[in-house]
């Protein structure tokens, strides 16, 4: 009885974080795969309501991991279960918010590719018998672990994701795509012919699809008005996929039109990536002309160090010689303009905190140092 009672405290207060972090939030974050032709180019906006530090990553093969909960990082309180520990089989790149080893997209060596995007009224399975991990944690074990959509969807039943309201796109090298969805405390997926259309934002997919068929060319009489306040973002992305023609523009170009398209005034970042050659091409708010990068271009053994670059730096075409050799202060100080953005974005957020018995200077220390407690193997 006393767990019973201590996982749904827990709940409500991790529930209570994800209300303070976006209410009021315009919420206009989008993914989509443009898939013709033999091309396979994932789009993604990033949106807040103001400024996000962003770094992006190198990681590596061969390191070992342990998970950590977002409960844990905020009171410092070890879980009940036993964590879940790895071994990252494949390096990755990663755009990255909270610092090294908590994503918010990314695309490993195989070709796979996850990222996140609000849904409030998300809720996650609670099973006190699974390890727990934070869900930004989850998505570079996702990254470090598995290369189809179906071994991610398998994962899922083998732990106890937390945090607040984030749902999931995940695509693979073979074209396939997935989105997982936390609803009323159980997982729903949507794949193959259950997601026709390959583009997640801000609600709940089914009711996406159901709005959907309302608008020529998807069932319905309603046109499809690319005014950026009369249709939905969905609805735009779905046309703009179903129009494109490779004879008439490039694969990157078309996928930063879209991207271009559902902007609603808050695109912190861009990123477009070919899942099939392993190359990514992204800008942000800040430094708007268009960088890329390869992940071909790095050793993926963990031999040699995690190398990381500001996603925000005021440069232009391919970016490799940028990237740096990780390092903890690196990281603590990227995790300070973090913080520092995150109570911007919501200054009620360090009172949940201290109501966990944390404080926000505890809370950094323990993201910032928790890659210094994976080891290269």
């Amino acid at each position: 009885m006393t767990n019973i009672k201590f996982l749904r405290t827990r709940a409500f207060i991790l529930i209570f974080i994800g209300i303070v972090l976006f209410a009021g939030q315009a919420e206009p974050c989008s993914t989509f795969l443009l898939k013709k032709n033999g091309i396979l180019l994932i789009g993604h906006n990033l949106d807040e309501r103001g400024h996000v530090p962003g770094l992006i990553i190198i990681n590596k093969r061969g390191i070992s991991k342990t998970s950590v909960s977002w409960a844990s990082l905020i009171s410092g309180k070890a879980e009940a279960t036993p964590p879940l520990t790895w071994k990252s089989r494949y390096a990755s790149i990663t755009f990255n918010a909270f610092g090294r080893d908590f994503p918010d997209s990314g695309m490993n060596e195989k070709g796979l590719y996850i990222s996140e995007m609000t849904l409030q009224e998300s809720q996650f399975p609670v099973n006190p018998e699974l390890p727990r991990i934070f869900m930004s944690l989850w998505m570079q074990y996702v990254l470090d672990s598995f290369d189809s959509i179906e071994q991610v969807i398998e994962s899922v039943s083998r732990l106890t994701i937390d945090g607040w309201g984030w749902h999931f796109f995940v695509a693979d090298s073979s074209g396939q795509t997935a989105s997982l969805e936390f609803l009323d405390g159980r997982v729903v997926v949507h794949q193959g012919d259950n997601m026709p259309v390959p583009v997640l934002c801000n609600r709940r997919y089914e009711e996406e699809l159901e709005g959907l068929r309302h608008y020529q060319g998807f069932g319905g009489d309603r046109p499809v008005s690319m005014d950026k306040l009369e249709t939905p973002r969905f609805v735009q992305a779905a046309r703009m996929l179903k129009d494109y023609s490779p004879c008439k523009k490039a694969g990157v170009s078309y996928a930063f039109e879209i991207l271009s398209q559902l902007e609603r005034g808050g695109t912190q970042w861009s990123i477009v990536c070919d899942v099939k050659n392993l190359k990514v091409w992204f800008r942000s708010a800040a430094s708007p002309k268009i960088k890329e990068i390869s992940l071909k271009t790095f050793n993926p053994e963990c031999s040699e160090p995690v190398k990381i670059m500001d996603l925000h730096s005021a440069v232009e075409g391919d970016v490799s010689r940028e990237m740096e050799d990780y390092s903890y202060p690196a990281n603590e100080s990227f995790g300070k303009k973090a913080m520092v953005a995150l109570l911007n974005i919501s200054p009620q957020f360090e009172k949940i905190v201290l109501m966990q018995g944390g404080t926000m200077e505890a809370l950094l220390e323990r993201m910032a140092s928790f890659p210094e407690k994976t080891r290269c193997r």
